[in-house]
């Protein structure tokens, strides 16, 4: 399997695997089953912890270590393509490893292809990585509530005649919430990653006052371009959110899951505003193209080939 760029984290390294230009040809798909192997075994773990500190959640358990079971993949031979057409998803993201990163990956994809959209009809427009912080704290419900109100009330911000803000100069943007807890204080370091498309850069300095202003407890903001030969870069950095909520201790994973299961973790704005957020962790089909149907079975902690067969869609 590839390696991730020096000094990236896993769960932007697991999305960067999973979005790459060449991840949907039948050549990489042996790196594809490795990788889904991986999140899959994770997730078994994460079922048996369920199982064996919660009596009470039997169906929960059951959905995620039944996730992914079975993985069927759409081979277009005309086109060497490679598409997972069925399998059982659990969608519970927030401690699935495998559906977590068919998720981001989904989000990754679609709002890049909205991004591309934008700045070939505006060149000017440039992509900034804005990432927002409150005061760390021991109750994961209380930050995350002063974290969103915080986030809420800037960006009303900027419909207001008589007031200015640098988020006024975003024509669009897409963020999500992300927790982790501090190793040595083991308190909740809450923050938000998200994506602005500015003509104008936005003042790091002026944000972070406005920021102050608001939350009462932090003024830590960082501002940096995206650079325009690699804005995937951002993106996965946006919506890795997801995998590293499965990527920490289980006791860990479980109270974010349990504070957090209801709770809208990405938003948008501007010409980002209505991306809808995938229900689906499949590939689409390639209509009309004959395929080969390609069938893996998680097997004693391993997905083994079961057989292929011809087919149209």
């Amino acid at each position: 399997m590839k390696k991730g760029k020096k000094g990236a984290s896993k769960p932007v390294q697991f999305l960067a695997e999973e979005t790459g230009k060449e991840t949907g040809t039948l050549e990489q798909l042996p790196e594809r089953i490795e990788r889904y192997e991986k999140a899959k075994t994770q997730s078994s773990s994460m079922a048996y912890y369920i199982r064996n500190n919660y009596s009470n959640q039997r169906k929960l358990y059951t959905s995620i270590h039944d996730c992914a079971s079975y993985l069927l993949f759409h081979h277009y031979v005309t086109l060497g393509k490679v598409h997972l057409r069925q399998a059982y998803t659990c969608q519970k993201s927030l401690l699935c490893r495998f559906c977590a990163i068919r998720r981001g990956s989904k989000l990754v994809t679609r709002y890049l292809d909205r991004f591309k959209l934008l700045s070939d009809t505006n060149p000017k427009l440039k992509p900034y990585m804005v990432t927002f912080t409150v005061k760390n704290g021991d109750d994961l419900k209380e930050r995350f509530n002063h974290l969103k109100k915080s986030l809420t009330l800037y960006h009303k911000y900027r419909h207001l005649k008589k007031r200015t803000c640098e988020a006024q100069k975003a024509s669009a943007a897409a963020w999500s919430y992300e927790f982790k807890r501090g190793h040595n204080s083991c308190l909740w370091h809450p923050h938000v990653h998200a994506i602005w498309l500015c003509e104008t850069p936005p003042s790091e300095i002026q944000i972070s006052q406005e920021w102050s202003a608001i939350t009462g407890d932090s003024s830590i903001i960082d501002v940096r371009e995206i650079g325009a030969t690699n804005p995937e870069k951002g993106f996965l950095e946006v919506f890795k959110y997801s995998v590293k909520f499965s990527d920490q201790p289980q006791d860990d994973t479980w109270h974010c899951y349990e504070t957090l299961r209801n709770k809208r973790l990405v938003g948008s704005f501007g010409d980002f505003y209505g991306i809808p957020e995938p229900d689906n962790l499949l590939d689409d089909p390639l209509e009309g193209l004959e395929y080969e149907v390609i069938l893996y079975n998680f097997i004693n902690g391993k997905y083994k080939k079961q057989g292929q067969a011809r087919g149209s869609e």
